[in-house]
């Protein structure tokens, strides 16, 4: 029998994005996420050898956007919580309406994100299971987004993945704690950079709508539909706007609401969706127009209702686009921050209107990473989903041996 650990990324080792890993453990093989990267057009992970069970860590697409080919090629029996599940059943399906309308041709159908519905096996934090022998693994929230875990599997060592993680609480989901490993693998969305404190940044996002709404503009919130557009509800909430929801946001917050020990606060989110305007007509949207902040999708405005609302607000000096995300190279609000321009289907165009950048991030920043890693007291540190993981390598390397695998390594632990 085989004893020693051996792995290697798929995808999603030094880009963010593309995230798959293999770990082979004794005479086990899992696969760890099996994404993809939404650009224009997309990339995918190479693909897997046949493996024992899939973990999939939470439901935004560079971590869950390949599943259903997965299940398209051989049976899988993919570990995650039951709202990673049903948010990335959505996600799935859009995927493949996006890649028909855009003309872009995808590795799976419609019909093979139905068979993937088939496939999840829903866990819960705080709960472990065994995987043979010698193994076994717990589960614990990854403070990401609802739903978001990580991985630990115990054994002759103690293993943790962590997907995506975050350290603080937002007042959407609470932050992950540390987990004692030998091995640490570990996401480096951040490295290198650091988040603006949080409160000082929602007071400064607040005072920014305030002042648009007093010139007699609309403030235009992009954001995308899992976990962003419900925490800038619930900061809004208490503000007194008239606000308008488009877009898939509506959707995935009625879902979370099924789901309430995912939440920060199940009761803060049915308040606040109780407080805004939904809009689910073209009538609506003109009405959303007339109001105060319109918060809809898509998040990097690459389509979505926001062109819509871009295209008559473009000259209106009054009104603001307040972006609440990182925007990947390459994406249409990336376009807007460099050049002040959009492409609004296929035709580049100028725009008058603000606008301001706010890291509503649910990464932990650099300095949180570096802690969270310390705490967790390994013997090594595997770093991936980083553009560059050097910061994290130079801040870590008195701490563990660091190491930073490339796509398609293979690397014996």
């Amino acid at each position: 029998m085989n004893s020693g650990i051996r792995c290697q990324f798929l995808g999603g080792s030094d880009e963010v994005g593309n995230l798959a890993m293999i770990l082979e453990i004794e005479d086990m093989r899992f696969l760890f996420d099996y994404g993809m990267s939404p650009g224009k057009p997309p990339t995918f992970p190479l693909p897997p050898p046949p493996v024992d069970l899939t973990f999939l860590t939470h439901s935004h697409l560079d971590h869950c956007g390949m599943i259903p080919w997965l299940c398209s090629q051989s049976d899988h029996r993919i570990i995650t919580t039951q709202p990673t599940a049903m948010v990335s059943n959505l996600l799935q399906k859009d995927t493949v309406k996006i890649a028909q309308m855009d003309g872009y041709s995808i590795p799976f159908t419609s019909a093979d994100v139905k068979e993937a519905e088939h496939s999840y096996v829903p866990v819960e934090p705080g709960k472990r299971r065994d995987l043979g022998a010698n193994y076994s693994v717990n589960y614990h929230s990854a403070g990401h987004i609802p739903g978001a875990l990580m991985f630990e599997l115990v054994g002759d060592k103690k293993l943790l993945f962590t997907g995506d993680l975050n350290v603080i609480d937002t007042r959407l989901v609470r932050g992950t704690k540390p987990v004692q490993c030998d091995m640490l693998f570990m996401e480096g969305t951040y490295a290198g950079r650091e988040h603006e404190n949080r409160k000082q940044m929602e007071r400064e996002f607040l005072e920014k709508i305030d002042e648009v709404i007093n010139r007699g503009g609309t403030a235009i919130i992009p954001a995308f539909a899992v976990s962003r557009s419900q925490e800038i509800l619930l900061v809004l909430s208490n503000a007194g706007h008239d606000v308008w929801f488009d877009g898939m946001g509506r959707k995935i917050s009625k879902l979370y609401l099924k789901y309430p020990k995912y939440l920060h606060s199940v009761n803060d989110l049915k308040k606040a969706l109780k407080k805004v305007n939904m809009v689910h007509s073209e009538q609506s949207r003109k009405m959303a127009m007339k109001g105060e902040v319109i918060i809809t999708s898509s998040g990097m405005m690459d389509g979505g209702p926001v062109l819509s609302y871009m295209n008559k607000l473009k000259n209106d000096r009054k009104s603001a686009v307040l972006l609440t995300g990182y925007q990947i190279p390459g994406t249409n609000s990336r376009l807007l921050i460099e050049k002040g321009k959009l492409n609004f289907y296929g035709v580049l165009e100028k725009v008058d209107c603000e606008v301001q950048y706010y890291d509503f991030s649910a990464h932990a920043g650099h300095s949180e990473l570096v802690e969270f890693a310390k705490r967790c007291n390994p013997e090594k540190i595997i770093l991936f989903h980083s553009n560059d993981r050097t910061p994290l390598v130079e801040a870590l390397k008195d701490t563990a041996e660091v190491l930073t695998p490339m796509k398609g390594e293979q690397f014996d632990l």
